[in-house]
């Protein structure tokens, strides 16, 4: 099974997507790999810092690297898992690009859309939105210290991403699963996740 959670920087999704595969491996009794995007494949270390530093002058020269970096893990980790029969729970996948490069940067929709099935990506079986205000996530971001390229664009990128991820849910329904995050410590969040899926009829006994 592909699983992928998404929002915000300061979401919590990283939070639960370590939560939530440890729970599969050990009370589930399943075998699942965690990853993310970028930088979920050996080697992606000098893209990553790229994206992130700000430094890039072209529009497109991000949207690039993404693509670039979701191909290559794709080919190195997310396939091979998924062809082994291991469930996979990557943190960021294709939605984000989508909601920072085409909500946030204002870059066309259907380019992502093709390049995707070109590529041959896997479409994520269910997909979490972990839901905050671009407020809260903000101020969740600043109190860990140096911002990255996208916090540092402030409150009106910021809530470009969340109105992109809302949509992008409303599009899909049977796929995404939408959280409201923005109260509750992480252990109310894993259960909101938990109880959401089983509603599903997902990993039901």
């Amino acid at each position: 099974m592909f699983i992928t959670f998404e929002g915000l920087d300061g979401s919590g999704k990283s939070t639960q997507a370590r939560m939530f595969t440890d729970w599969l491996n050990k009370k589930q009794d399943r075998h699942a790999v965690l990853t993310r995007e970028p930088g979920g494949w050996e080697g992606v270390a000098v893209l990553r810092d790229i994206v992130i530093s700000g430094r890039l002058k072209h529009p497109w020269s991000e949207a690039y690297l993404f693509m670039l970096d979701r191909a290559e893990h794709v080919a190195n980790v997310i396939q091979p898992s998924l062809d082994k029969g291991l469930d996979v729970v990557c943190e960021r996948y294709q939605d984000s690009t989508i909601a920072y490069q085409v909500w946030g940067r204002g870059l066309p929709l259907e380019i992502f859309q093709e390049l995707a099935r070109l590529s041959a990506f896997p479409v994520p079986d269910v997909t979490i939105f972990f839901d905050v205000p671009a407020e809260t996530a903000l101020e969740r971001t600043a109190r860990r210290g140096m911002p990255d390229t996208f916090e540092s664009e402030g409150m009106p990128f910021m809530t470009k991403i969340r109105e992109g991820y809302l949509a992008l849910a409303r599009s899909e329904p049977e796929r995404w699963i939408q959280l409201d995050c923005s109260y509750g410590d992480e252990e109310v969040v894993f259960g909101s996740l938990l109880k959401a899926l089983e509603m599903r009829g997902f990993f039901c006994d």
